[in-house]
């Protein structure tokens, strides 16, 4: 996939997920999940965030295996899964998102479902990659590649499905926003 299907697949599927869960993200969860969404491509040069971070993206493509070696694998997702749930943990042992009052702007705290918005990027970042021929090396370093579909990532049924999936959460955005106020 591309810098702005990523974009719209991850911030679609996002607020799909959490109109089904019945809960409103903020401006700062969705800048959290577009972030997310783009931020594994910091391992090519060329891509929406390798322009941002030149000299971060050219470190992980030349020394970390180039484009989707370890910033799309196991060996960074699984700490980032870790880290989730411990933030999980902590939060629910009520103790807030670095303990500070001026960040809780709801029950949960904005710096906590943040964190799960970007995560949440993270990972529909990769499950976006693995849909291409391209693949994902999930268990990097070693060759072998997910690939969950035969389309290529400049696929025009890819981008016609991406585009779809991201006008269906906005509109499912918008209905439990609507349903919320009457």
């Amino acid at each position: 996939m591309m810098g702005n299907a990523h974009l719209a697949f991850g911030t679609g599927s996002f607020l799909i997920v959490t109109s089904l869960v019945g809960h409103t993200p903020g401006i700062i969860e969705l800048a959290a999940v577009a972030l997310g969404s783009l931020i594994p491509d910091a391992d090519h040069p060329k891509s929406k965030v390798g322009r941002w971070l030149p000299g971060i993206s050219h470190f992980f493509y030349s020394f970390c295996g180039g484009h989707r070696g370890f910033t799309h694998s196991a060996l960074l997702v699984i700490p980032m899964l870790f880290f989730a749930g411990w933030l999980m943990e902590e939060h629910n042992s009520q103790l807030g998102w670095f303990g500070s009052d001026a960040l809780q702007g709801s029950v949960y705290g904005v710096g906590y479902l943040a964190m799960l918005a970007f995560i949440f990027g993270f990972l529909s970042h990769l499950i976006g990659d693995a849909m291409t021929t391209e693949g994902l090396r999930i268990l990097w370093p070693l060759k072998a590649k997910l690939r969950l579909t035969p389309l290529r990532a400049d696929s025009k049924l890819l981008n016609f499905f991406t585009w779809w999936l991201c006008i269906a959460g906005i509109g499912m955005h918008l209905y439990s926003s609507y349903q919320a106020l009457i």
